[in-house]
């Protein structure tokens, strides 16, 4: 470590491991997204108080791609059919590729740029490339600058890339910055070769061990017996226990159709004003923060006239351990809740012990986990329509992030709010969250063909928090205001 390292006050990171095999639950999203109506991956915007600095962040991207193996890896495909995509350097990588910079769209208001981020979400991914990409924009309307980026899910989870972001993140402004690596010679150190035939048959062999044991016999059959591929699916089926097992009668009335069509919309609760409620309410920031998602829903209903009594939401749990390294360690958990009359007190009450009970029955890598690895022997066909009509049950999915504490800095300018995306895989939407700068900042990716209304679903969620914080604020006494005093003459 050098002074100038030793000086910097970087964003605490974890130890990025090279780790060359995708994980089940990776493999399953990386097949599913020929779906593009089930496309696991999402993005998300930063905005700065001024413009960035580029060459700056150019030369920070260098030491990200260094310390973070993925950022300067593309994805192979397997030699065998039961084998799993994997990792591997691409010494062609071109950072003015994946690091770019322009100019504020339109206006160059809020609203022009969610409406220019949603298209380029949707852009298919060049899978010959490493998966991710950076966009600087600076004349905003009003002086400050934003960085969009997107990530294929596949790289890793929301937990994993704001670790990632840490390789570029700091929490002074005026740190110095690391060496700018050279990536050209970084990429011709890199002796790591895709698998050879025998090692993907045997990380085949070793993933078929891990099915559970009556999927493997069903497995077998099919094999045997392609008529009897249904048999397998129905295993599938039983697997997923999402809309069968765990949601009862009729979601949202209104949010039935599905498209690829996506529509992005953002909205912030002061973030201590948001953990002073979830903790006077007794109970966490994440209940808070469904609580409050599941009465905005109600109150979009409530305003078209639309009878609801009760969601079908989902929410993720971290599966991620000390020793997991970049890849996605998560699983999506489905929830049924009530969305009759009550107070914001009660409906949050409701969430936070419904909330709860499901996530204690998590175990390991959770149901994806189980989920993935007879997914990944089935034609991708299957999988997808699986998915789809597992999905239609969901009516809108929720995740929330943890940020960097305190204010931070990406080449000297500090953040102000950072809008994450989730995708929305088959729901109506996907609302997540992120904490960072004072604000629990909340980004929307919404299918129009759900959601006919935008703008009064993020209307409603700005009225239900606003409602949640001052339920849970006592009421101040009122000062006394001083006698004035008439002028002297």
């Amino acid at each position: 470590m050098t002074a100038s390292d030793a000086r910097r006050t970087v964003i605490d990171v974890s130890e990025q491991h090279d780790e060359r095999g995708m994980t089940g639950t990776e493999a399953m999203m990386w097949h599913i997204e020929a779906d593009p109506w089930m496309s696991p991956s999402g993005g998300s915007i930063t905005i700065f108080d001024r413009p960035l600095d580029v060459p700056r962040l150019r030369r920070l991207m260098t030491n990200a791609v260094n310390n973070v193996p993925r950022l300067r890896q593309r994805v192979v495909e397997p030699a065998t059919p039961l084998g799993t995509p994997h990792w591997t350097t691409d010494h062609e990588l071109d950072l003015d590729w994946h690091v770019r910079h322009i100019g504020a769209p339109g206006e160059g208001t809020l609203r022009d740029l969610l409406d220019w981020t949603a298209p380029w979400l949707q852009d298919p991914y060049d899978r010959t490339r490493p998966l991710w990409q950076y966009v600087a924009i600076d004349k905003l309307a009003d002086g400050r600058g934003a960085l969009a980026m997107k990530l294929h899910h596949v790289v890793t989870d929301g937990y994993g890339a704001v670790r990632m972001a840490g390789a570029y993140t700091t929490k002074n402004p005026d740190d110095e910055d690391p060496v700018e690596i050279d990536v050209a010679a970084l990429l011709a150190a890199q002796t790591d070769l895709p698998p050879g035939l025998a090692e993907q048959v045997r990380g085949a062999v070793a993933g078929a061990l891990r099915v559970p044991a009556g999927a493997t016999r069903a497995i077998a059959d099919a094999f045997a017996h392609p008529e009897r591929l249904a048999a397998l699916r129905k295993q599938l089926d039983d697997l997923t226990r999402t809309a069968s097992d765990t949601m009862h009668g009729a979601g949202s009335p209104l949010w039935t159709t599905r498209s690829r069509r996506r529509h992005l919309e953002a909205l912030h609760v002061p973030f201590e004003a948001a953990h002073d409620a979830a903790k006077a309410l007794q109970g966490s920031l994440n209940d808070f923060f469904v609580a409050g998602a599941v009465d905005g829903a109600a109150r979009y209903h409530d305003e078209l006239g639309a009878t609801l009594e009760r969601l079908h939401i989902s929410f993720v749990v971290s599966t991620r351990g000390a020793a997991t390294g970049p890849q996605n360690a998560f699983t999506p958990v489905p929830v049924d809740v009530p969305t009759g009359p009550m107070s914001p007190a009660e409906r949050f009450a409701v969430v936070r012990d419904l909330l709860h009970s499901r996530r204690e029955e998590v175990h390991g890598g959770g149901p994806i986990a189980n989920v993935a690895v007879v997914a990944n022997l089935l034609p991708t066909s299957v999988v997808t329509s699986i998915a789809r009509s597992q999905a239609a049950h969901i009516d809108f999915a929720t995740s929330n992030l943890p940020g960097f504490l305190g204010d931070s800095y990406v080449a000297g300018a500090r953040v102000e709010h950072t809008y994450v995306f989730g995708p929305v895989a088959g729901t109506a939407f996907n609302l997540t969250a992120y904490s960072t700068a004072g604000s629990l900042d909340l980004g929307i990716q919404i299918d129009p063909a759900a959601v006919a209304e935008p703008a009064r679903l993020r209307a409603c969620m700005e009225a239900a928090y606003a409602d949640l914080v001052a339920t849970a604020t006592p009421p101040r006494r009122r000062a006394t205001k001083p006698t004035k005093r008439a002028p002297s003459r």
